[in-house]
C-alpha cells in the first residue's frame, strides 16, 4: 500500500469511491464532468490530490487547496474531503492520506491548515487527534 501524487489515469478509481458515497452508479454526463474537474483540479495552482493505492487499485483520496485570506499572514491549506472506500475506512488509513496531505501544505509554505467535514468525507477523530487538530466552528449554507 502506497500514498502517492493523484494522476489523470485515477479518474476511473475515484469514480467508482464517489459511487460507493453517493450509493449509485453515476450517469455519464456525471462522468465527463468528474473528468473535466480532476483535470482542471490536478492542473490548477495550489490545488492538490493524494491517493492510497493499494495493489495498483486506488482506495482513498484526500483533496487539498490554498487559500489566501485578507487577514491571514500566510496561506492557509484547506483539506475538504478524503474518501475512502468502505473496506479501508480506518483512522489508520485515513491519517496516512492527512499526513501526506499536511507534508504538501508544509512543502508550498502554508502557516495554517483547515480540515473541513464535507459531505462524504471519512475524518476519524482519532486520525484528527493524532495531528494536533482542534475542532473549529463553522457556519454554512447552500448558494443553490
Amino acid at each position: 500500500m502506497r500514498v502517492r501524487a493523484g494522476e489523470p489515469r485515477d479518474a476511473a478509481d475515484l469514480r467508482r469511491l464517489l459511487e460507493g458515497i453517493v450509493g449509485r452508479r453515476l450517469e455519464p454526463e456525471l462522468v465527463g464532468e468528474l473528468n473535466a474537474q480532476l483535470l482542471r483540479f490536478l492542473g490548477g495552482e495550489g490545488t492538490t490530490l493524494v491517493v492510497l493505492e493499494d495493489d495498483g487499485r486506488v482506495v482513498g483520496a484526500v483533496t487539498l487547496w490554498l487559500r489566501r485570506g485578507l487577514y491571514d499572514d500566510g496561506p492557509v491549506a484547506v483539506v475538504d474531503r478524503l474518501v475512502l472506500d468502505p473496506g479501508y475506512q480506518t483512522p489508520e488509513h485515513a491519517l496516512r492520506l492527512l499526513e501526506q496531505a499536511f507534508g504538501v501544505a508544509r512543502t508550498v509554505g502554508a502557516l495554517d491548515v483547515e480540515v473541513l467535514d464535507a459531505e462524504g468525507s471519512y475524518l476519524p477523530e482519532a486520525a484528527l487527534e493524532a495531528l494536533g487538530l482542534e475542532p473549529a466552528r463553522l457556519w454554512k449554507r447552500r448558494m443553490l
